[in-house]
């Protein structure tokens, strides 16, 4: 078990290593000629802005396409990219995700500061028209006292672009004057429009949030400091089964490497030690301690992953709460000269730990039914006993393997 933690942080390494790129299946429009078909270096809308890095297959060597190369690219999972040239002075090229598309076409283009703007484009004037909206400060004076008060106020500039595009279809039209430059309520009214005046349109596919359930089972250890008056003892427990279930979320407004996991998580500690211990009668009893503790935890974890591989390694952290269903602790005293009875003492122990968890493992797809899960983590948690110091710094360690079901 400890050659296979100490592997474990090297996987850690080779996951920052590796995680270079994320190839996925996709296309890209050259600006002549066929759809060339293969896999694009899927890193972030911020990247993809600028720069389309694109491979045939994943034995082919990586093509690099800027915005005046190539007429757009996109993604078979969701995300097309459209090259077109930002209305400012410098007319900078970019690549725009395309939101909706038909005789009116939306786009949004992720600047370097990470703020995403939004743009009208039709088939009749291809120039951008930005579409804004802001707040800003008016300056209002009461007729009657002449006080000056300043008031907060949001203008609409965008409505009046959609209001001059959308005078062939006035049911649409009509609707602007409730607008906000909300993403989805532009996507809505778009394709409305779109819908109404009639001809081509295509339906922009969308990545979609993810979920996969999985199981897991492995072996968990603990370390924990108990104190009795002025001695201290470093305690290890056996090596007890530990099983759970997790929930696997990948939001797609995450990075593609970015999951959250939720999950249930049983675990068990049983420390034992005997000592020579101080009595009402002085030095010379026999001392022994047991516990005996099982949880239920509920960690919530961060999940950064590769996602190209036939193993892909993952690091993930985050919080554990755990609720002991059983917390039970004793010292017994026995003193050999007089051939005493055992006298018992209960140690009073918290019913719930919270803490942190560290864990890094690999992923091996199975195909479409799921993949398979390996990995090592650590938890570190408060205080174990009612009474701090007396059994404290609880450590944990387990290596798990599991199933996530999906890909």
């Amino acid at each position: 078990m400890k050659k296979i933690l100490l592997l474990l942080p090297l996987l850690a390494v080779t996951a920052s290593a590796a995680a270079q790129t994320n190839f996925q299946p996709g296309y890209v429009l050259p600006l002549s000629g066929d759809t060339l078909r293969g896999e694009v270096d899927s890193r972030g809308e911020l990247r993809g802005a600028t720069l389309c890095r694109f491979r045939a297959s994943a034995q082919a060597g990586a093509t690099e396409y800027r915005p005046t190369e190539i007429r757009g690219y996109g993604l078979d999972a969701g995300g097309t990219y459209r090259a077109s040239v930002l209305p400012v002075a410098a007319h900078t090229p970019v690549f725009m995700q395309v939101l909706a598309d038909g005789k009116l076409t939306l786009l949004r283009y992720t600047n370097e500061n990470e703020s995403k703007q939004y743009y009208a484009q039709t088939a009749s004037a291809p120039l951008l028209q930005p579409l804004v909206q802001r707040d800003t400060i008016v300056l209002q004076i009461n007729p009657q006292t002449q006080a000056e008060n300043k008031v907060s106020t949001r203008v609409y500039p965008f409505r009046n672009v959609l209001w001059q595009i959308m005078a062939d279809c006035p049911t649409v039209q009509t609707s602007l004057t409730r607008l906000e430059l909300q993403e989805s309520r532009l996507v809505k009214t778009v394709t409305a429009y779109n819908t109404c005046v009639g001809g081509p349109q295509n339906v922009i596919r969308k990545q979609t949030n993810k979920v996969r359930v999985s199981a897991f089972v492995g072996g968990y250890r603990a370390n924990v400091t108990y104190k009795d008056d002025r001695q201290y003892f470093d305690l290890t427990s056996d090596v007890l089964p530990s099983f759970g279930v997790a929930l696997n979320l990948k939001p797609a407004s995450f990075n593609p490497h970015l999951s959250l996991l939720a999950e249930l998580w049983f675990t068990q500690q049983k420390y034992t030690t005997t000592y020579d211990g101080v009595g009402p009668l002085g030095p010379g009893y026999e001392r022994t301690l047991k516990v005996d503790i099982a949880s239920v935890g509920l960690p919530l974890l961060l999940r950064y992953s590769l996602t190209k591989g036939i193993v892909r390694p993952y690091v993930q952290a985050g919080f554990v709460a755990k609720q002991n269903i059983k917390n039970k602790a004793e010292k017994s005293d026995y003193l050999p000269r007089f051939s005493s009875n055992r006298t018992i003492t209960a140690i009073d122990l918290k019913s719930y730990n919270i803490g942190g968890l560290f864990g890094v493992g690999v992923t091996i797809p199975t195909g479409s039914k799921g993949s398979i899960n390996l990995e090592g983590r650590l938890d570190k948690l408060d205080s174990t006993s009612s009474a701090a110091g007396i059994i404290s710094n609880s450590r944990g360690l387990s290596v798990l393997a599991g199933y996530t079901f999906g890909q």
